[in-house]
């Protein structure tokens, strides 16, 4: 299945395809067991980690990587980030 890159309409994705995230925090709001069995029915292809917390401490960086089969996997999986407890930003 072919699905449009929404940044660059003309560039196609060609499932299925490694998505990385950087997923920014509340520090106190951390949880990686807690997100670990948040995305337990995607394909991480690594162990979701911590990567660097902001120079205050007030927020966490946390990586993820996902293999997407398809359009609608994405957009699960999209509705599953935005209920991540303490979510700022994903990048």
């Amino acid at each position: 299945m072919l699905w449009y890159n929404p940044i660059h309409m003309n560039e196609e994705i060609k499932f299925p395809v490694v998505a990385h995230h950087r997923v920014i925090v509340n520090a106190e709001a951390k949880d990686l067991d807690a997100m670990n069995r948040l995305f337990a029915a995607f394909e991480l292809t690594e162990p979701i980690s911590e990567a660097r917390a902001s120079s205050s401490g007030k927020y966490a960086s946390l990586a993820l990587s996902v293999r997407f089969h398809d359009a609608d996997e994405m957009v699960r999986f999209d509705e599953q980030l935005k209920s991540v407890p303490g979510l700022k930003m994903v990048l």
